[in-house]
Order: C-alpha cells, then sequence, then structure tokens
C-alpha cells in the first residue's frame, strides 16, 4: 500500500477543491489518528490559495465536568449493553446547532464571529469569513454533521488501537493532564463507543486515510480518485 505524507496528501487535496469548487472539508476518525495535525496541514497549503476558516469540534463540546457527572448507555460490538461516561463519540455530547448555525452563515457568503472554547480575552474572538477560499472542520463529531457533496469533500482518519493509545499517553504527558495509567483505564470504554457509534459512518466520507507511527498517510479508499 503506497505511502504518503501530509504535505502531499493536502497539496492534492486542495489542488482537487480548488478545480472543482469545494469550500468546505471535514476531517473526522478515531483518537490519535492525526486529525488535527492533517487539518492544520491543509489549512496551511490552502491558505496559499487565499483565506481559510479552521474549525475544532472541540469547541463545540458539553463541558467535561457535565459529560463525566452523567452516564449513558449503548451496544457495543458483541449487541452487549454497556454503561459509561459521555465522550465525544456522542451526538448529545456537542452543541450542534451552534456550529450548524456557523456552517450556514459561512455558506451564504456571510462573515461570523466565533468564540473558541479556549479563548480568555475578547481579542482571541475570531473573525470566520463569508469569502473563504475554504473552510476547514476537523474533529470526531464531524459525522453528526450532514455534507453536501456537491461543495465539501469529506477526510476519515484511522490508525491502530496500538497507535492511538501510544499517541494519546504522549499528548497527555506533553499537557500534563493524565497518567498513562488513566489513559488506557478509559480506552476500552472510549474504544467501544467509537467502534459502534462513530466508525458506522465511515462509509458517507470520500476518503479514509490511514495513518502509520512514522505519521505517514495510506489510501484505504479514495472515491474520488485524488491520490493517484
Amino acid at each position: 500500500m503506497k505511502k504518503y505524507n501530509a504535505s502531499t496528501v493536502a497539496e492534492k487535496i486542495i489542488q482537487f477543491c480548488a478545480s472543482t469548487n469545494k469550500k468546505f472539508i471535514f476531517i473526522s476518525g478515531n483518537g490519535g489518528s492525526g486529525k488535527t495535525e492533517l487539518g492544520k496541514i491543509i489549512s496551511k497549503e490552502a491558505a496559499k490559495h487565499g483565506r481559510v476558516n479552521f474549525l475544532e469540534m472541540d469547541d463545540f463540546v458539553v463541558d467535561t465536568k457535565l459529560r463525566n457527572s452523567a452516564t449513558t448507555t449503548w451496544d457495543d460490538a458483541q449487541k452487549k449493553k454497556r454503561t459509561g461516561r459521555y465522550t465525544t463519540s456522542f451526538e448529545a455530547s456537542y452543541f450542534l446547532q451552534s456550529i450548524k448555525a456557523i456552517l450556514y452563515t459561512i455558506e451564504k457568503g456571510n462573515n461570523y464571529y466565533h468564540w473558541p472554547k479556549k479563548a480568555k480575552e475578547s481579542k482571541e474572538c475570531r473573525l470566520l469569513y463569508g469569502n473563504a477560499t475554504l473552510t476547514i472542520i476537523e474533529g470526531v463529531g464531524t459525522v453528526f454533521i450532514e455534507k453536501e457533496k456537491s461543495n465539501s469533500v469529506s477526510i476519515f482518519l484511522i490508525c491502530t488501537e496500538e497507535v492511538e493509545i501510544d499517541r494519546r499517553i504522549k499528548r497527555a504527558r506533553a499537557d500534563n493532564e493524565k497518567t498513562a495509567e488513566e489513559v488506557n483505564k478509559h480506552f476500552n470504554e472510549r474504544n467501544s463507543q467509537y467502534k459502534t457509534i462513530i466508525k458506522p459512518h465511515i462509509k458517507e466520507y470520500d476518503f479514509v486515510l490511514k495513518s502509520k507511527e512514522d505519521f505517514s498517510l495510506s489510501v484505504v479508499r479514495d472515491d474520488l480518485n485524488i491520490l493517484k
């Protein structure tokens, strides 16, 4: 299976978007698959052609404390009922109407002032441009947003469970948030939810790319025949 670096993937996708007048790119996938990194690389490539809006689904997630204090049920891969936390694999974990309103406003060619979740001061309020060349939306929750095929490209990233755990541990250490033991403790629950709630949406995406340990990408599926 041929491998690509993220920059090559970004370049080819942006060329396709420019030639077909696509205005939106949606990126989803399992945790640790490199969604944010790929989104930023695509954004940088797209900026060569004009203004770019970049949105993260994390900005529209219900507060972690509220989600962790509530429980929900789901059927796992063996069709057994399980009970656990509301992770970002659940539609109810997002303020979807908020991001839908933003995307609708941009699609109509109007500007929108967006206050990112991590913003602390008014000067961090971000202007999203209605005349942007491209708007990129990154995050697991993009599976819950309706995508218009005529004006968008959608990408689904996957990686092995071993790679995901390793990347989650490294990220947790870097952010000084969780220990390796805590990451492993919650992985099975998170992974079960991902497999039964998020992964079935993979068929709705134009691309399925697999992220390797070295962060190179291989093509699992390419419905648009961009990566030839």
